[in-house]
């Protein structure tokens, strides 16, 4: 077996609050970081101000007394933020976590972020009475605007998923190619089968049979999973069609997953695989972590190293396909 080392720098970016509920997009970014051997930049996002103390100055040269800042004034949120270094640092190698403080609003110093990041990482309430508030907020607009794949994280303790599949879900449109891709390489990185679940729906204005539609569906879909398979080899495939209701049936599938993938038509919001619901409804249904993939914005390796899977390297890396995007 022959493992690929992606050769960029491009981190993993997570934001947090300092809060407890922020430890399960943490985590969830330190194993992404630790399975793609890339490096994990915190970014603690603060909405209080700035502190800053001015003390007296009179230069010796005149009587006059002016106000000058002091030295820079510890923010309350700096505590969080070291915490958060800390844990991290134990559990990765030396050098690789950075972290900053991030004053004023939290959705634009993590869209901001999301320039150089391979993915960016938040964490949401699902469920709740202040659920929809969040969703509608921070994690819903850094989906639509972010310039990388995101993924939302809930804010429940992460069980062990380790054995877990990814499931991708996909629709005949342009995110679809993203999505996949995205989807294989988590799986490779991961060590774990991939689950493709193509929402369809039959066009009513045409004549034919239903049957002929889905007919000449499943052929399709396999050659196009067969393309990705080729990339990507090593990655037990699955798919099905989904007939029905598509977030209802990813939903569902998420139970059973470590990671669910889904498309974006990047028109600033979070749309969906048929309908522009699907990826809302998801991201507040969903039993696993959400990733949002924009049609252009899957960011792939500028190139990859080949080495034998017994020549030290440890652990799962990530597979290169492609340029950048």
């Amino acid at each position: 077996m022959w493992n690929v080392l992606q050769a960029t720098d491009r981190p993993v970016v997570v934001g947090i609050d300092g809060r407890p509920d922020s430890e399960p997009a943490l985590l969830w970014a330190m194993g992404a970081a630790r399975a793609h051997r890339v490096p994990l930049r915190i970014v603690l996002v603060a909405d209080a101000p700035e502190l800053q103390r001015y003390v007296p100055y009179r230069p010796p040269e005149n009587g006059e007394t002016f106000m000058i800042p002091a030295h820079p004034v510890r923010h309350p949120s700096d505590d969080d933020l070291d915490r958060a270094l800390a844990i991290a640092r134990r559990r990765l190698p030396s050098g690789s976590v950075t972290g900053r403080r991030a004053p004023g609003s939290a959705a634009t110093a993590l869209i901001e972020d999301s320039a150089d990041a391979a993915v960016l990482v938040v964490g949401t309430r699902r469920r709740g009475p202040v659920a929809a508030a969040t969703l509608g907020s921070v994690s819903a607009t850094v989906a639509a605007h972010a310039r990388c794949p995101v993924v939302v994280v809930g804010t429940e303790p992460l069980a062990s998923t380790a054995d877990l599949p990814v499931v991708a879900g996909i629709a005949d449109d342009r995110a679809a190619d993203g999505v996949l891709d995205f989807a294989f390489r988590e799986a490779l990185a991961r060590r774990v089968p991939l689950n493709v679940i193509h929402a369809a729906r039959p066009d009513l204005g045409e004549a034919r049979h239903p049957g002929d539609f889905f007919g000449g569906m499943v052929p399709a879909l396999g050659a196009r999973l067969a393309n990705y398979a080729s990339r990507y080899p090593g990655v037990p495939v699955t798919s099905h069609l989904s007939t029905s209701d598509a977030a209802e049936d990813l939903a569902a599938a998420s139970a059973r997953a470590q990671l669910v993938v889904v498309g974006s038509r990047g028109r600033g919001r979070v749309s969906g695989l048929v309908l522009g619901s699907v990826g809302q409804r998801l991201l507040h249904d969903a039993h696993s972590p959400v990733a949002v993939v924009h049609p252009t914005r899957v960011r792939t390796p500028r190139r990859a190293v080949v080495r034998p899977a017994d020549s030290g390297t440890e652990g799962p890396v990530r597979a290169a396909a492609g340029g950048e995007e």
